[in-house]
């Protein structure tokens, strides 16, 4: 059945069936006290409160306000236009015993970063890295300085150098100052594969990439001749814009 408000079911159609449908098509806003859960999209057009959990299958439209916790079972995270993607990292297919790494090659690729932009806004020409953060799983038993680099070519080969990268996290990344929105003197270090299981990189470049850069890759900062490094595990966590 169609919807009805409150008023409608109140004084003029109180049948129990049609009260319980048009629950669900409610217009007039209230709050549902138990859970909700929706395998296609949510459209709110008023105030709405919910009790309960809220599971959704699909898409949410219009705006919501959320009092309580909100997990989100996945590796990519949207606000409008900040970003927030995990990556698990793997260093398995490597095969340094056979074929030396030389600088600049391919250790592993990660994946894609997103580049949407909500409604009404321009599509974004460049992304801006906030904060990356990489964490050792498990080391890799062999000296592996490594670098993040992006580029517009994805599928790129393990010990293959990566086309046109720009380097995001590595000894070749000159940070931006916040404080003044200058380049700043210091530079930033290689990321250290072989570290401690439990220790981590942390880097907060504030740069940017052309938007066409997307694939993400780990790469040698210097020669890999071991195929010990394939017992490298690792998780990176990328903060960004695009714009």
């Amino acid at each position: 059945m169609g919807k009805l408000s409150v008023g409608d079911l109140k004084t003029k159609n109180s049948d129990f069936n049609n009260v319980i449908d048009s629950f669900i098509n409610k217009v007039d806003g209230g709050t549902i006290d138990g859970d909700l859960t929706v395998t296609g999209t949510l459209t709110q057009t008023g105030a709405q409160g919910f009790e309960g959990n809220v599971t959704l299958g699909d898409a949410v439209s219009d705006a919501h306000i959320i009092n309580g916790s909100v997990t989100q079972d996945g590796s990519t995270a949207i606000f409008g236009l900040k970003k927030f993607q995990s990556f698990t990292g793997t260093l398995a297919a490597t095969n340094g015993g056979t074929t030396t790494y030389g600088a600049d090659d391919v250790l592993v690729e990660l994946g894609t970063l997103d580049t949407s932009v909500p409604t009404g806004h321009v599509a974004a020409t460049k992304f801006f890295i906030d904060k990356v953060v990489i964490g050792i799983t498990t080391a890799t038993g062999v000296t592996s300085a490594a670098k993040l680099d992006l580029s517009a070519t994805t599928g790129t080969a393990t010990n293959v150098a990566v086309g046109s990268a720009t380097e995001i996290v590595g000894a070749g990344v000159a940070t931006f100052d916040t404080t003044l929105s200058a380049v700043q003197s210091i530079t930033e270090i290689d990321i250290d594969l072989n570290a401690t299981a439990g220790l981590f990189h942390v880097f907060t470049p504030n740069i940017s990439a052309p938007i066409a850069k997307k694939h993400l890759y780990v790469a040698t900062e210097t020669a890999l001749s071991a195929d010990t490094c394939q017992a490298g595990r690792f998780t990176v966590m990328v903060e960004y814009t695009v714009y």
